[in-house]
This record gives structure tokens, sequence and C-alpha cells, in this order.
């Protein structure tokens, strides 16, 4: 089966034809790398972890570009606020990022370029901009014209007559269009600064990614991915600069949903971050140390990556009691090696048909725009049906519960001490059973009252902590699901 991939470009799904026959091309915008990373700085690289795995179970050669923004507005502003260098700070939260990869298993990312290693190419690509009188110089530094590109805002959906400024600090005065946005800017006297024609200064943040993705990818490639709050401006403009260069850029685009809190967008700018508890519960380190590495992979690999998640400690909770429950079924299976499992073989694998069922359910959920969250779906099923499953038909269905999960990067080895390691101390199980108990005889209460809205609510948050509900003819039972 082909794999369909929904590109946000043309809002429509589409085959996957890539344009060198079995290699695909990804670039992914990383991290502005001057605080501590959040769980949103984790969920990109996760997902599009998850995609590349599966690439390349269906036999594709991936090379897939994460950058590192190593110089910005925000990394000069905390460097004048501490007194610490600016390279050492980005040099310390780029290596922070790397281990919070690490842990969570993140392998199939082949290059992270730092934009203060290619201003060079920066200079180039500006010079060449303004040969075609597609840029010009302002006051404080060189500017795009968006006036002058024809189909300005295609990805966004924006007007150019509806848009104000997209950058991050006030714009001078002399601009041709309040959009236009910054290629190059003039250093101010103390700030770090490169030679360029138009005097010393740094890039643009949108120029950073359009040449460090043509550079190592090609002036066209495959694949650009990134957060849905990165369609405009950023997204946006790397289009506009690139194809006004001449560059075909991008065949195809895809944004992840972003964590999100009470229904909002969770980011280092976030007033609420400013409340250490609030903070706290977003910290990548803290969130590792609670909950355990695995755990996070396995939460944001629940559900679609085009949907926000709803973050809340409850979820993240229910994600772990999941996670272990396939853990412990797994058993000594966890401590095998390691090794790659041939996609082709596992599909052909000898299982009984509901367990086969189950397989080919995750497979369609992977190949149709990378579906992780029904493919967990087909794995708790999976366990399900081999808990009742006994002798060899139970060992070869959890068997292909590992290795399927392993393509989406979990069920390693170590991974259960390392979740029932985190944070508190297991919850004795007489207590947890009476309070799902008791939630239970509430539920029933309120549907004796017709209060099918408060009994649904019980059932799913439950569901969320990782415990099923069965509703029969001789009452409701629950089961770890």
């Amino acid at each position: 089966m082909s794999i369909q991939i929904h590109n946000t470009l043309t809002r429509a799904s589409q085959t996957l034809k890539t344009l060198e026959p079995g290699e695909v091309r990804l670039y992914v915008c990383g991290p502005t790398v001057y605080d501590d990373s959040h769980i949103g700085h984790l969920m990109g690289p996760v997902l599009f972890d998850a995609m590349a795995r599966w690439l390349i179970a269906r036999g594709y050669r991936v090379r897939f570009v994460v950058n590192i923004t190593d110089i910005d507005d925000k990394i000069i502003r905390r460097a004048a606020q501490t007194g610490e260098p600016w390279d050492s700070i980005a040099s310390r939260y780029t290596e922070q990022y790397f281990e919070h990869l690490r842990a969570l298993g993140v392998a199939t990312i082949t290059d992270h370029p730092r934009c203060t290693d290619f201003v060079p190419q920066m200079v180039r690509f500006i010079e060449d901009l303004i040969a075609q009188g597609r840029a010009y110089a302002a006051a404080d530094g060189v500017y795009f014209d968006v006036g002058q590109q024809e189909g300005y805002g295609k990805l966004s959906g924006r007007h150019l007559d509806d848009m104000q400024s997209g950058e991050r600090v006030e714009r001078p005065g002399d601009l041709r269009h309040p959009a236009d946005f910054a290629l190059w800017k003039l250093a101010k006297p103390g700030e770090p600064s490169w030679e360029s024609p138009w005097g010393a200064g740094r890039p643009g943040w949108h120029l950073e990614c359009s040449v460090m993705s043509s550079e190592l990818l090609g002036p066209v490639f495959d694949i650009h991915g990134g957060g849905d709050d990165l369609k405009f401006p950023h997204h946006e403009n790397e289009i506009a600069q690139s194809e006004a260069h001449g560059d075909a850029y991008a065949q195809l685009w895809m944004h992840h949903g972003l964590v999100q809190f009470g229904g909002r967008k969770v980011a280092k700018s976030d007033p609420r971050m400013a409340e250490p508890e609030f903070a706290r519960q977003f910290n990548a380190t803290w969130l590792r140390e609670t909950y355990g590495a695995p755990t996070l992979r396995f939460f944001l690999l629940r559900g679609h990556y085009r949907r926000p998640i709803d973050f809340e400690p409850t979820s993240v909770e229910g994600a772990r009691t999941g996670l272990q429950r396939l853990l412990a079924d797994l058993g000594p299976l966890l401590d095998e090696p390691v090794a790659a499992a041939d996609l082709d073989e596992l599909i052909g694998r000898d299982a009984p048909a509901s367990v086969a069922a189950h397989r080919d359910a995750f497979v369609r959920a992977m190949d149709n725009d990378f579906g992780t969250g029904e493919a967990v779906g087909a794995l708790f099923s999976i366990a399900k049906e081999a808990r009742a499953l006994g002798g060899d038909e139970a060992l070869a269905a959890k068997r292909l519960l590992r290795d399927l999960g392993r393509l989406l990067g979990l069920f390693q080895p170590g991974d259960l001490e390392l979740v029932q390691g985190a944070g508190k101390a297991e919850v004795d199980d007489a207590l947890v059973g009476g309070l799902v108990e008791l939630l239970i005889e509430l539920r029933g209460e309120a549907r004796e009252r017709r209060d099918f809205a408060t009994s649904d609510r019980v059932r799913d948050r439950l569901a969320e902590l990782g415990i099923e509900l069965k509703d029969g003819a001789d009452g409701t039972t629950w089961d770890l699901a």
C-alpha cells in the first residue's frame, strides 16, 4: 500500500511520491535555544521520528534535518539579562535539547545544522535576492519585498492586504509593506554580528531555515514539517523568499498540532509560564524525572499528529498506566536485543485471525497519514488478544506486539524500569480498585437519573487513565486497557 500524507499547502491528502526513488528528504524546524525545553519542543521531534521510522520500515532512505536556531533576539536578550555570553547560552540549551531527544528515543535525525555555521551562505542568498530586485535595504537591515511575491499567503490562507508584521520586534518606518520581513538585521552596539555588504549584523529568523534546508537537502526537497504555529509567518516567508530565489523548495508541507492547556497553546512566551507551578508541569526535565522518558514518547504518540494535545498531569499519568500494562505484558521479551524488525516479515507472520486483523489495522493506520493514535490502539488490542490466548499463540502475539511497537520507537529494553522508577511510588492496588468501584457506583447513579453527560465523562476520564469499563447485563466491570 502506498503512503498517504495530508499536504497543508494543498489542504488535501496525496500519495507520497519522492523526488528521488526510495529516498525521502525531510526538514523540520527546531528550537531557539535560550531557555529550558518544555513538552512542546519534544512533540515535533517525537512525531516526525515515528514517521521517519515508518518510512524506513517501508523501505525508504531518510535524510532528516532539524535545525538549531543559535542566534536570535531572544538569545541576545537573555544574555543581556544574565550577563552570560550569548554563545554559552545557546550551547548549554542545545546540549540539554539533545539529551532530551536521546532519552525519548529520537534516533532518526541525520543532521542538526546550527544557524551560525551558515551565515556566509545566508549573505549570498540575500545578495541574490537584491540582485533580482526582490529585497531592499532599510534603516535597520535588509527586507524582503512581499508585494512582489505572487501567491503570498497560499500556505496560511491569509491575504496580503490584511496582514500585519510577523516580525518579532518593532518595525522601521521605511518599509514598502507592513508584512515585509527582515533578511538581515544590523547589529546594535554590543550585539553579536557578522560582516556583510550592508553592515555588521545577523540573519533574520525566516532566512535561516530557507538556507539551511536548501544547503543540506537541495533547492527542492520532499517534505517540510513543523508546528501549526509556524505556518505564518515563518513557513509562509520561507516559501516566499525561496521561490523568489529560484528554488522550488518543499513539495509537501506537514504541520503537527500544538500542546495546549485549557484550549490555549503552551509556549515559553505564555504569560502563564511566569507562574512557577504552571511552568514546572511542562518542563521537559521535570516531566522525564516524574513520568519517565518512555511515558512522554508514548503520550505524544497516542493521538493524531495533526490534532493538538490538551496537556494535563492526569493525561500523562493515564499514558503511564497504559504503557506500564503493555510493558508488563511483554515481560522478558522486552529485554531481547533491539533488532529492527522487517515490516514485510511482520506482515507475513502467522498469527491468529484476531491478532492478524489488529496488525493489519496498525499498518493501515501508519500508511494513512501516520496515524500513530490508531496504531497505538491496535497495540492495545493485540495485547488484549494475547492475554486471552495461551501457549505458543500468546507468545507469538506478544512478540508481534513488541516488534510493531518498536517500529514507533516504543518497548525498548529498560523501559519498564524507567517508567516505574520515575516520580512518586506506585499507588496501592487496593486503593486504586476501591476508587474505581466508587466511580462506577456514582456513574450508575448518574445513568439512573438519565444524566448521560456525567456518565460518559466518568467513562472517558477513566479511559484516559488506561481503565476500560464494560457495561453488561450483570452490571459494569472494569479492566486495565
